[in-house]
């Protein structure tokens, strides 16, 4: 998965699984893509958060990556807010136009680097490539060595937007389940990074809030 980011995997695995762009209308699936976005901006030092939790864009921007160019204007274009607020304020609108623009571009840059095609706005991925993350995650988070922070962001996205059933049996998905619970332990996995640790607290409380 070192070709892609954890942003584009969870796209690919969630239009596996429903091949429109609409798919991401779904509040759990769009809360994930919009908070994997925002980790992508934080852990490049784009974004940062104050004492106040709330999210301002660095003076110098430090990704030029093309799909989170939208997500990244339209913070600049607000005043400085929480990750949960930001999130809630995108995902519960009514037609839900940030997310689907923000979902869009990363489906382009999917398509502009040949791991996806579009035919009569319909996306089409291959059950090869599908099954390849699916399996990655796996091996790499139950293997021998620590998991790369790109396994476990992907991780958390696919437990907390629930498409973690989707695609392991119950008891892979339960050991994943418990793996995942034990990355912030201080003692362990000291190469996942501090950003990854901290949010896998907190996606759950932003998901449950855009589906009370």
């Amino acid at each position: 998965m070192k070709e892609i980011s954890y942003t584009q995997a969870f796209t690919i695995l969630v239009l596996n699984q429903k091949p429109k762009l609409n798919a991401f209308k779904d509040r759990r699936i769009a809360a994930c893509l919009l908070i994997s976005e925002l980790v992508e901006l934080m852990r490049s030092r784009t974004v940062r958060t104050t004492g106040a939790n709330r999210m301002v864009v660095a003076p110098v921007e430090t990704t030029d990556i093309d799909y989170l160019q939208p997500i990244l204007r339209d913070l600049k274009g607000r005043d400085p807010e929480t990750m949960v607020n930001y999130v809630k304020s995108a995902v519960l609108s009514l037609r839900k136009r940030r997310v689907l623009t923000f979902a869009k571009a990363v489906c382009d840059s999917l398509i502009k680097s040949g791991r996806i095609e579009e035919d009569d706005r319909r996306y089409y991925v291959t059950q090869t490539m599908a099954y390849r993350l699916v399996t990655e995650v796996y091996n790499d988070l139950l293997g021998d060595k620590e998991p790369a922070d790109q396994t476990v962001m992907l991780a958390i996205l696919l437990i907390n937007s629930g498409l973690l059933k989707d695609y392991y049996p119950k008891a892979e998905a339960d050991k994943i389940k418990d793996l995942i619970e034990q990355t912030a332990h201080p003692d362990k996995y000291l190469l996942v990074s501090d950003v990854i640790k901290r949010i896998n607290h907190e996606v759950a409380e932003i998901v449950s809030a855009v589906e009370s």
